[in-house]
């Protein structure tokens, strides 16, 4: 914010003062405060940061993605047992918990596209920013341009009305002497209310001017409000003598409207890249972890400890014999009666997986092939965009020049004409006062010499603002090179 306002500060070559009775704003402030309360500007930021999510969240998408869950259940009537799997007839619950995890290996670029074009899609948020900015500011210039013009216009009306009212007093004291008519007093006591009008049409172009600029500003009207004044003494054209080519090849490194189009073209492209990659396989991996309790369970099992015993099993009995039983040798586990509740079955019944997925598009009813004409279509308007940027940047900039070579040369011609009517007024004065030429010829010559000298002001200060739109043209957010 202080590189943009400090720069364009320099538009006017400001040296401003500030008034003790009102609160006086510099150009500086002017655009600060514009800045500050824009809406559009205040949109934009949000467009920034929703740019910014966007392509943060694309660069954890390479992170893997994990979840867990919980389930209970109650069953009743025919159902199987989740412990068993045999079929029974009973009212059971059941608690399953698990977690998983997964992330893609491979999606044909897709992901690392997706990162590319998010990074430049923030980036040119952020130039759009920056270029709102900047036209913020020149709009707060050329509104504060027209206060401090019409401050300067009131001041030329207030001197033609003080020269009008000396030279009242003065024909006044005349004709107590006898030494003038009647006529001449009461002629410039109607110019003296003449110049009161104009004072009076000054002081209320000045009102609207500041109420234009409070309104950029987005500031309530305050009758207090005022800005500094400019001290101007030259003008020179630092442009004399180059060509519109060289011109325009400064803006196009500096504009940040070009800059802007240039990385969308850019984002458009990659887009197609990002489609054309959901024509290849995609590479997955898969881990989960997973367990569950059952009341259907036994509260106590056998829990073996690794090791074996040989024991006998009755098998039959003697057909000879039936009092005989028949024995085999047969090896049990050994162990021991555990509990089984609900956390020993949670560690009983532990189960985990790991598997690698790969997924082959053979064909997607059209979607893709749609998808990547799409995107051809998209990066072909952009690359329009990006083209009718440049052709406008070129025409602003001949605009611009043309501006400037106009401004120059009316300026120049209206300071010759201030300059030969001020000889001629002063001329006029003296005859007058001599009484070598009539009212009407002297007032003449003094009407003559305010509307130069008003149309001298504008002539000024249009002058000057088509320097500082060429330099903001050409040089962005450091004209003057600075």
């Amino acid at each position: 914010m202080k590189r943009i306002t400090g720069l364009f500060l320099l538009l006017f070559i400001l040296a401003g003062t500030a008034s003790h009775a009102q609160q006086t704003y510099t150009l500086e402030q002017c655009v600060e405060t514009a800045v500050q309360n824009s809406l559009s500007i205040q949109r934009s930021s949000l467009q920034v940061e929703a740019a910014q999510s966007n392509f943060r969240q694309s660069k954890e998408n390479l992170l893997p993605t994990i979840s867990g869950s919980a389930t209970e259940t109650f069953r009743t009537g025919r159902s199987i047992d989740p412990f068993t799997n045999q079929f029974i007839q009973t009212t059971i619950n059941s608690t399953s918990v698990g977690i998983n995890a997964g992330m893609t290996l491979f999606n044909g670029f897709q992901q690392s596209n997706n990162i590319r074009k998010n990074r430049i899609d923030y980036q040119a948020a952020q130039y759009d920013v920056e270029q709102q900015k900047q036209q913020v500011a020149i709009d707060v210039a050329n509104a504060y341009l027209q206060v401090v013009m019409a401050k300067e216009q009131l001041k030329v009306a207030q001197a033609q009305r003080a020269s009008t009212e000396a030279q009242l007093k003065r024909v006044q004291a005349q004709y107590a002497a006898g030494a003038a008519a009647e006529n001449q007093v009461l002629d410039l006591e109607a110019q003296l209310a003449n110049d009161d009008i104009n004072i009076i049409a000054a002081e209320n172009q000045l009102r609207l001017a500041k109420l234009n600029l409070q309104q950029i500003m987005n500031i309530p009207l305050d009758t207090a409000f005022d800005v500094a004044d400019v001290q101007i003494e030259t003008i020179t054209n630092p442009y004399s003598g180059q060509s519109v080519e060289s011109l325009y090849q400064m803006a196009a490194r500096h504009q940040y409207s070009l800059k802007s189009a240039e990385l969308r073209a850019q984002s458009a492209r990659i887009s197609r890249e990002i489609a054309q990659g959901r024509r290849l396989p995609t590479l997955s991996l898969n881990a989960g972890l997973s367990s569950f309790y059952t009341s259907s369970a036994p509260e106590q099992i056998f829990e073996p400890d690794g090791t074996t015993r040989t024991v006998e099993v009755p098998i039959g009995y003697l057909q000879s014999d039936p009092s005989q039983v028949v024995v085999a040798q047969q090896t049990v586990p050994n162990g021991k009666i555990v509990d089984n509740r609900f956390w020993n079955q949670m560690d009983y019944n532990l189960s985990s997986f790991v598997s690698i997925n790969l997924n082959i598009p053979i064909y997607s009813a059209g979607t893709t092939r749609n998808s990547i004409q799409q995107s051809k279509i998209q990066e072909r308007t952009a690359q329009i965009q990006m083209q009718e940027t440049r052709n406008q940047l070129r025409q602003s900039i001949e605009q611009a020049y043309n501006n400037l070579l106009s401004a120059e040369i009316t300026y120049n011609a209206r300071l010759k004409q201030v300059e030969a009517l001020e000889r001629t007024f002063r001329n006029a004065e003296k005859r007058f006062e001599l009484g070598g030429t009539s009212f009407v010829d002297y007032n003449l010559a003094k009407l003559n010499l305010a509307r130069a000298q008003a149309d001298l002001i504008r002539a000024k200060y249009e002058y000057l603002f088509r320097i500082k739109v060429l330099d903001y043209l050409t040089q962005g957010n450091n004209p003057n090179g600075q």
